[in-house]
Order: C-alpha cells, then sequence, then structure tokens
C-alpha cells in the first residue's frame, strides 16, 4: 500500500513545486504506470516515496519496504562485485562469511528463468557486463529481494528495443505473480497502456489523468493523447475566463 496525501516538493531555484498537492493511493498489489513530460515530477515522485528526498509538507505512508531500479546502471550495485556476490547480497540483510555457495543454487536458477544466458557470468565483475545485462541484473536483484513495494524509473532505458520488451514482460508477470505494489515510470505509451491496472498522468506536479479497469483496458494510444488535450484546452478556457 502507498497512500500519498497533499504532498509539496520544491527546489531552490525553482519557480513552482515540483511535486503540487498530489495525493495518491495504491491497493497492495496495484501496478501502476505513471507517464507525462520531461520534468512533470515523475521521478521526483518516486525519489520521495523511496526516502531519497523529504516532502515538504504532506504525508507518505507505506506498507511495506521499497525496492527501487532507475535508469542508472550503477544504483543499486557493487560493479566490482561479482554478479553472484551482488543477488546473494540483495537477498539478505546480515550477511555472513562464507555464505555465497549457499546462494549459488538460487541465484542460477533465477538467472536462467530471465533466460538470456546470464548464468554463464555468475563469477564475473558486473562492470565486466554490458550495460544492458546490467540493468538486467538490477531489475532481478529488485524483484528477488522481498521488499514489498517496487520503483521503476524508465528501468529498461539502457537496452535495445527486443530486450526492452522482454524486461517489461517479465517485470510484470514478476510483479503480478509476488503481489507488489509497483509504480512504473515510462516514456512509452504503448507500455504505459499495456502493462499495469492503473494510468496516472503528472503535468506539472499535479495528477491530471487517473485511469483504470475497464477504461484502461481499452484505451489506445490515440485516446491517451486525445484525453490529454481535453485536459490541456480546459485549462485553457478556465485561463481565458480568470482574465475576464
Amino acid at each position: 500500500m502507498i497512500n500519498i496525501e497533499n504532498v509539496v516538493k520544491s527546489f531552490q531555484g525553482v519557480f513552482k513545486p515540483v511535486i503540487n498537492k498530489i495525493s495518491l493511493y495504491l491497493e497492495d498489489g496495484d501496478f501502476c504506470v505513471l507517464i507525462g513530460a520531461n520534468g512533470c515530477g515523475k521521478s521526483t515522485l518516486l525519489q520521495l516515496i523511496s526516502g531519497e528526498y523529504t516532502a515538504d509538507s504532506g504525508d507518505i505512508t507505506l506498507r511495506g519496504d521499497v525496492a527501487q531500479v532507475v535508469q542508472d546502471v550503477n544504483f543499486g550495485t557493487v560493479p566490482e562485485m561479482t554478479l553472484l556476490e551482488n543477488i546473494a547480497l540483495s537477498t539478505i540483510t546480515k550477511p555472513k562469511l562464507r555464505f555465497y555457495k549457499r546462494y549459488r543454487g538460487q541465484v542460477i536458477e533465477n538467472l536462467k528463468e530471465l533466460d538470456i544466458g546470464l548464468e554463464a557470468y555468475i563469477d564475473r565483475p558486473l562492470k565486466k557486463l554490458s550495460g544492458g545485462q546490467r540493468q538486467m541484473v538490477a531489475t532481478l536483484m529488485a524483484i528477488n529481494s522481498g521488499k514489498q513495494i517496487l520503483l521503476l524509473d524508465e528501468h529498461t532505458s539502457a537496452l535495445d528495443p527486443k530486450m526492452q520488451a522482454f524486461l517489461m514482460e517479465y517485470t510484470h508477470k514478476q510483479a503480478i505473480k509476488r503481489g507488489l505494489t509497483t509504480i512504473m515510470i515510462t516514456h512509452k505509451m504503448e507500455d504505459a497502456i499495456k502493462y499495469g491496472n492503473r494510468l496516472i498522468m503528472l503535468h506539472q506536479g499535479k495528477v491530471v489523468l487517473d485511469i483504470k479497469g475497464a477504461q484502461k483496458k481499452g484505451m489506445a494510444v490515440g485516446d491517451l493523447i486525445g484525453m490529454f488535450h481535453q485536459y490541456e484546452d480546459q485549462l485553457l478556457r478556465q485561463g481565458e475566463k480568470n482574465d475576464h
């Protein structure tokens, strides 16, 4: 569960709040896709939820711990450590000496689920893997961490189109299977419509569209764009009315 109530976040030198009185409630197991133009507050909202930033005002209540995957392939991993060591460490809170052998079999099985041959590199330092491979590992670590809340900030961005589609399918399947409460940022409108049970659009730090249920299932990209244009027209009419 994620409950956000009237949250505001500003930064020095920025005229308007980046997050402007957002209220949002996600049930346990919701998969929410977050869209909007650059600078609308998407990443800031995730950083507020993860605790990286503190809100100026308002409240954020979480049920469960948070795992996060971002665009930076170094985030949440140790490049000098092996693939095995990174994944094993992500699943425990109090590591002990000589424990890696115990986790080796399970890590190999998890890597085999990806079905892209990463298990062959289990003893290789992450810095020796490609950016796309490391992004795959970071996602796998987050999903298998035992955390109940999963935050994804364009987590497929380092991959080629084929592997983007593969990782997106894998992520969605695993999040639903494990009942993770998920918020995913994407710029791909097709993915925003295809995945998850809820789609939220931010604009200038506010929620302007919140689409769920049957409305989301029957939607096309053109429908989504049209709904945003309707919102813009409404703002324009409101501005003209205020001018008078």
